[in-house]
């Protein structure tokens, strides 16, 4: 391109760092100042985003700072991707007090961010915390409430695990069934988790079950070998 905007580098940065590649994205960041483009909000969200897929925490810090200090923008939707940063790299209270300071209420993204780092780090007390927030934005949601429940059974605390049962039963609540996606030859294949109406699908279950027998003639290979060894 002959003339680079802010919209073309926030672009690029943002498809980098939703596709993994976090260092890439912040060196893009480095050639746009080095270019004199004023970064903007979605730029920094970008920024942020690949830190925290990257687990660059101090880095994304940095760059949060600089946002405020250097260019002088207000946070916004850029403290979400900070709340996810500081949630993968074990800083739940970290997080928990930015939900708290933020000036804009958090949205249900952000709480379940919270939610899903309470469970990496078996941190049950945030988790509530960000469960009952999350039941007065999205009552509905079953994913919610199974996400803590896993959270109870994690820490084999099965009194809230039946709870939790419990509550989905008391509000008949249904799980949305998982799905997958898959392109072939230009036609878009949806398969959802118990459906077996596909005319192709005795076909699929086949290939299924020929795949697992492989896997395991695999392990008893593996385990042949180890025993030998």
């Amino acid at each position: 391109m002959s003339e680079r905007d802010v919209i073309s580098w926030s672009s690029m940065i943002s498809g980098l760092a939703h596709h993994g590649w976090a260092h890439e994205a912040i060196q893009l960041f480095h050639d746009m100042q080095k270019a004199n483009v004023d970064p903007n909000e979605i730029t920094f969200v970008g920024l942020l985003s690949a830190c925290g897929h990257a687990g660059l925490l101090d880095e994304g810090l940095k760059y949060f700072n600089s946002m405020q200090n250097d260019c002088k923008l207000e946070p916004g939707i850029e403290q979400g991707c900070l709340v996810d940063l500081l949630g993968r790299s074990g800083n739940i209270y970290r997080a928990l007090e930015l939900i708290r300071s933020m000036k804009m209420k958090p949205d249900s993204a952000i709480w379940g961010s919270l939610l899903s780092s309470s469970r990496t780090f078996r941190n049950l007390e945030v988790a509530v915390i960000s469960m009952e927030n999350l039941l007065e934005l999205e009552p509905e949601d079953t994913g919610n409430v199974v996400l803590l429940a896993n959270i109870y059974a994690d820490l084999d605390k099965w009194d809230g695990v039946a709870r939790m049962r419990k509550y989905i039963k008391s509000k008949s609540m249904k799980k949305i069934p998982g799905c997958s996606l898959i392109e072939v030859d230009g036609v878009v294949q949806e398969f959802v988790s118990g459906d077996d109406s596909k005319v192709f699908a005795l076909d699929v279950y086949q290939i299924l079950d020929l795949l697992a027998l492989h896997q395991m003639e695999r392990n008893d290979l593996v385990e042949i070998v180890y025993e030998e060894f």
